[in-house]
């Protein structure tokens, strides 16, 4: 069953009108029909199956057939900050991180990185980002669309990071340190309802002089096994780990 999110909090009101762009999807791609069924999603979380009384093609409407008791969502908010990847490896990872749970997604520039986004193109890729995001969260169906944002350096980022519980920055140097015992502290410790930021760096990683002034506020160093992964590899094989001890444990 397909799933849409709607920009309201769910009251009595008796049936609701999506958006322009989903009744289009609705009606054009899914080819759904009066008294078919989807989930929708309010602002507040809540999430129910719903039944189409209107397959208008410019503005859907629906009537609350049935609640849908529990979430989808982890108890541990993940936030993941990288700096804009090459070519289309930022989309690919956006769309993968929200699949598997995260919170909110932060990128900003470092050193390194070599895909730097001029000013006058920050809204328009931020508004293509928030499509993926909100794409991927309805495919899984999330309970919430996870949050982008773009900060223009690491001490805005630093400032982004300071009411996290857990804090942590992947370094590839770590790879050798084989007890690599930070990630296993994080792991192993009480994730439920704490939030954990976690840094990496582009293709080319981050300098010793970033990694050192991460560690000064806070960061721990952690490393993602032996073998050195990609830039769009290493936040799945991280949110990953963090999922599986959130939800598993």
């Amino acid at each position: 069953m397909q799933q849409y999110f709607l920009d309201e909090k769910f009251n009595s009101n008796s049936t609701y009108v999506l958006s322009k762009s989903d009744s289009n999807h609705i009606v054009k791609i899914m080819r759904k029909k009066n008294d078919d069924m989807v989930y929708v999603v309010f602002r507040d979380e809540i999430k129910y199956i719903c039944s189409i009384v209107d397959n208008n093609i410019e503005a859907v409407v629906v009537k609350p057939y049935k609640k849908v008791l529990g979430t989808n969502e982890l108890t541990t908010k993940i936030t993941i900050a990288i700096p804009p990847l090459k070519n289309d490896k930022i989309e690919y990872l956006i769309q993968k991180l929200t699949e598997l749970g995260v919170s909110s997604i932060v990128l900003f520039n470092s050193e390194r990185n070599i895909a730097k986004i001029k000013n006058d193109k920050i809204e328009s890729k931020l508004k293509r980002w928030r499509k993926i995001i909100k794409e991927a969260a309805e495919q899984s169906k999330r309970n919430l669309i996870p949050d982008i944002a773009y900060v223009d350096n690491l001490s805005e980022l630093l400032n982004y990071s300071k009411l996290h519980d857990y804090k942590v920055v992947a370094y590839e140097k770590e790879s050798i340190n084989e007890e690599n015992i930070n990630l296993k502290n994080l792991l192993t410790s009480d994730l439920d309802n704490k939030s954990v930021i976690a840094i990496f760096g582009s293709e080319g990683g981050l300098s010793e002089k970033e990694i050192d002034i991460l560690t000064k506020s806070e960061f721990n160093v952690v490393g993602l096994g032996k073998r050195i992964l990609r830039a769009e590899t290493a936040p799945l094989y991280f949110i990953s780990c963090v999922a599986y001890f959130s939800e598993f444990k």
